[in-house]
């Protein structure tokens, strides 16, 4: 089981300076993490923004600062030298495939190949609308825009024609350093969706709201992937880990362990720990990045 490392407020740990950050991602890298990601906003309506907090936990203030994640994940890839690099997850209509796709090739590059990218389409009206993006079809958005993305990865001239993307005779280059981008989707379980990631996409990145019912949709993908002639053996299902915490509100490390253990049973390949979830104090996060990699070295 691959163990990874999210950013993604990260720089609390050190006074809000985010250029700290990268330091932190070496660091894990020197460990033996195999994986340093973040996640993705471009912004909030403050009305969605705290219905979201109210009905569905979601841990970040309105004042908590976004940063673009292929511009940080470049300042990781200049420091790194194994981890891959990832997103869980970008909100990927919001970009033009002609643009992500530079974007992860460059990415790629920077990184000599380390680029494992997670997509998703969010859950915020506000930012398709301030994009100028249509919400409504936006799952089918996001399957054209992977392929459309994948045939400027792999031809110059790229030629494509979907519902909402085209192009022809387009040249864009550097292609990426891998022959195939692993490329995962972050959507809730459901065999509609699950027939999209077997369809177009290489596994599943997991929202905590989605674990309950972890094992049963494993199989599900399984059995999608081999529907679709593919593989079953080669899906990468990647967990987000949230602490399990004691009656005194602290991360409970062996309690987080032992469920930890339980989705590698059920399926999971990687888990995804962010530092601060477990706690604020920098002083503590020695000991957590050692924690953290020691459930990888015991398989």
């Amino acid at each position: 089981m691959e163990i990874g490392l999210n950013l993604l407020g990260a720089e609390g740990l050190f006074d809000g300076d985010i250029s700290r950050v990268p330091a932190l991602a070496a660091e894990a890298d020197r460990r033996g993490f195999d994986l340093i990601s973040t996640g993705d906003h471009l912004g909030f309506d403050a009305d969605a923004h705290a219905v979201r907090r109210r009905e569905n936990a979601f841990p970040f203030p309105l004042e908590h600062p976004w940063y673009e994640p292929i511009s940080l994940l470049s300042a990781v890839a200049a420091v790194t030298e194994r981890a891959q690099l990832g997103v869980s997850v970008l909100i990927a209509p919001l970009r033009p495939p002609v643009l992500l796709a530079k974007q992860i090739a460059t990415l790629d590059h920077l990184s000599k190949g380390r680029v494992t990218i997670g997509l998703g389409v969010g859950w915020q009206e506000a930012e398709y609308t301030a994009t100028g993006v249509p919400f409504e079809g936006r799952f089918g958005r996001m399957e054209e825009l992977v392929r459309a993305c994948r045939e400027l990865w792999t031809h110059a001239p790229a030629e494509f024609t979907g519902r909402d993307y085209s192009f022809e005779n387009f040249h864009s280059l550097p292609f990426p350093v891998q022959d195939r981008v692993p490329v995962l989707f972050g959507l809730g379980p459901s065999p509609r969706n699950f027939d999209r990631i077997a369809r177009v996409a290489d596994g599943w990145t997991v929202n905590p709201t989605d674990l309950p019912q972890f094992a049963d949709s494993v199989a599900l993908l399984r059995d999608r992937f081999a529907a679709h002639d593919r593989d079953p053996g080669s899906l990468r299902v990647q967990v987000s880990i949230t602490p399990v915490f004691d009656s005194a509100g602290n991360a409970d490390l062996d309690a987080t362990a032992r469920m930890v253990r339980k989705f590698q049973e059920f399926g999971a390949t990687a888990v995804l720990f962010r530092p601060t979830s477990f706690s604020r104090d920098p002083g503590r996060l020695p000991e957590l990045l050692d924690w953290m990699i020691s459930l990888g070295n015991d398989d």
